[in-house]
């Protein structure tokens, strides 16, 4: 059972604890064989046993949190998709069911991934614009009954601090990460400890990386933002492994296992909050429910 009397309890709750987060949406969606949308929001409203499927098997593997189906819920993506007077809809109600599906058992947290579009010079979105993309969507996750933010998958330091500011506006606690590739950089060029520092300037209560490349990476990623000496709690949910083209099909084949034994390895280096992204499942999930009880509630496995 979670407590959802104060809004600083997830956080709170790394005091004596390893947070656990839920697996991937994406690429469990794609895996419907009958697509017939564009956008994953889409799912939400057009396919909701899906969504309410996924969202039930995750809380019953053990997480303790489960994040809506809103990566790209924002303004800005949701008008390039045509989408724009859904917005509200999308992200409520993707909350609303990640709610119900959470009962007393799990928090929930409204996912706000990056604008897909670049800030001016490279492109043409300001910051002023881009803070209403992410404070619009931020405010609609909280009214479906979000429990906390999580801003995830970004490149970009101006844009990660954007949307983590508007997000915070909410009042909700707010997890933030950046996404690294196999070289250990954002696709901007963003070192970890570089990104580990804006995202903690602009006010995260929880910074680290997502996505990006496998468990190997991520551990030297996470080994650079130890050493950049954090004053927030880590956060850490990799894919399973580098994805591969098999037969056409974009495919991860690291073993869950093996992701777990990472996983461990975090938590020693004094990670506290622990998940998977891309290719990971509701076993990925219950195996780390395994691993965590087992080492015991203490953060260093006392």
């Amino acid at each position: 059972m979670v407590d959802r009397s104060d809004a600083s309890a997830p956080v709170r709750r790394l005091d004596d604890g390893v947070l656990l987060f839920d697996g991937a949406m994406g690429s469990n969606l794609n895996e419907y064989e009958d697509q017939d949308w564009e956008a994953p929001e889409e799912v939400t409203l057009r396919h909701p046993h899906l969504l309410q499927q996924l969202y039930a098997d995750y809380v019953a593997a053990g997480a303790d949190v489960i994040s809506t189906n809103t990566f790209g819920g924002n303004l800005i993506r949701l008008k390039r998709a045509g989408l724009l007077d859904q917005v509200a809809e999308f992200n409520r109600r993707a909350a609303e069911m990640a709610r119900e599906a959470a009962g007393e058992n799990a928090w929930v947290a409204g996912d706000i991934g990056q604008s897909g579009d670049f800030l001016v010079p490279l492109g043409e979105i300001t910051p002023e614009e881009m803070y209403e993309a992410f404070a619009v969507q931020a405010e609609h996750l909280k009214a479906g009954g979000a429990d906390l933010l999580l801003c995830e998958t970004f490149s970009d330091i101006q844009e990660v601090q954007i949307a983590i500011r508007a997000a915070k506006e909410t009042g909700l606690p707010v997890f933030a990460t950046m996404t690294y590739d196999i070289n250990l950089h954002t696709m901007m060029g963003v070192a970890p400890a570089d990104g580990l520092r804006a995202c903690e300037e602009a006010g995260a209560d929880v910074v680290g990386c997502n996505c990006g490349n496998g468990p190997e990476e991520m551990t030297q990623v996470l080994q650079q933002m130890v050493d950049a000496g954090p004053t927030r709690p880590l956060m850490a949910q990799s894919n399973a492994g580098v994805p591969e083209l098999i037969k056409g099909k974009v495919c991860y084949t690291y073993p869950p296992e093996r992701m777990v034994e990472f996983a461990a390895r975090w938590i020693d280096l004094g990670v506290r909050v622990v998940g998977s992204c891309c290719g990971s499942t509701d076993h990925t999930t219950a195996l780390l429910r395994e691993m965590i009880d087992g080492r015991g509630r203490s953060p260093n496995g006392g």
